[in-house]
């Protein structure tokens, strides 16, 4: 009975957690650039679990804690350790600015921006010049070509699609970078650092290719998010009810755990 109420609990906490999720992707459904989580949950192992915070035994050489076994239990989820993660391959539809300085991509690419902490990838491709004429993305990080830093004078610029950069305020066009586009693929496991940022769990950098046939730059457009609201709040009504079909679980658990405790076993006179 205890291993049942550990079960149901534990769906419960899942649920919770996938009500977060959703929740977080529906507060980005209008971010430029946004990948909707998804939270992946793995079985439980059959584990002999055991009693925590018991008293301490005093053995030689320190303390040791009683811990007593409560049973085996093979079922329940938990969320993976790195169970949140981001539907890069699932790309948004594209919406036209007519800003020269607005970017998308089409494929699975990404800019490269220069943060404190290295460089991080973003699909967000809201970029701005900055006072000291560098191009900037939406945090005011800079964003990278192949030589470095892209310095421009105006944006008054023409971007093809292969992401090469030309300064056409002379008429004349005059390339001056190629930005630097990151290939993806999931078993490259981004993970998202905030402000539209990626970064990659090992700390290497992703495959650079700017192709046309791998990516597509899009000048003056944005990518919107790739969350679908239907969906979402389908699923939010699914992880309710199932955190609510878990939640009577654990009553009727309880509830027979209460009439083994106070009535098995009574003496009537």
């Amino acid at each position: 009975m205890i291993s049942g109420l550990y079960t149901a609990a534990s769906a419960m906490v899942a649920q919770e957690q996938q009500q977060d999720v959703i929740a977080n992707n529906l507060a980005n459904v209008n971010t430029t650039g946004f990948k909707k989580d998804t939270a992946l949950y793995v079985p439980f192992p059959t584990v002999f679990l055991n009693r925590i915070n018991d008293d301490k035994t005093m053995v030689p050489g320190g303390m040791v804690d009683n811990v007593y076994p409560i049973g085996e239990m093979g079922r329940g989820v938990q969320l993976r350790v790195d169970g949140v993660v981001p539907e890069l391959t699932e790309e948004g539809s594209y919406v036209e600015t007519s800003n020269n300085l607005d970017m998308a991509i089409k494929g699975n690419g990404m800019f490269e921006v220069m943060t404190p902490d290295g460089i991080r990838y973003t699909r967000n491709g809201n970029f701005s010049i900055d006072s000291s004429g560098q191009l900037v993305n939406q945090t005011g990080y800079p964003v990278m070509g192949q030589a470095g830093r892209i310095m421009l004078d105006s944006n008054n610029v023409h971007v093809d699609e292969s992401g090469r950069v030309f300064d056409v305020s002379s008429g004349k066009p005059q390339e001056i970078d190629t930005l630097r586009i990151g290939l993806f693929t999931k078993e490259d496991k981004l993970r998202k650092q905030g402000d539209s940022l990626f970064y990659k769990l090992d700390g290497l950098p992703l495959q650079e290719d700017d192709r046309v046939e791998n990516v597509q730059i899009k000048q003056g457009y944005l990518e919107s998010s790739n969350v679908n609201v239907v969906r979402e709040m389908v699923d939010m009504i699914s992880a309710y009810r199932a955190y609510e079909a878990s939640s009577k679980a654990v009553q009727s658990q309880d509830s027979t755990l209460d009439k083994a405790v106070n009535n098995v076993g009574s003496v009537s006179l």
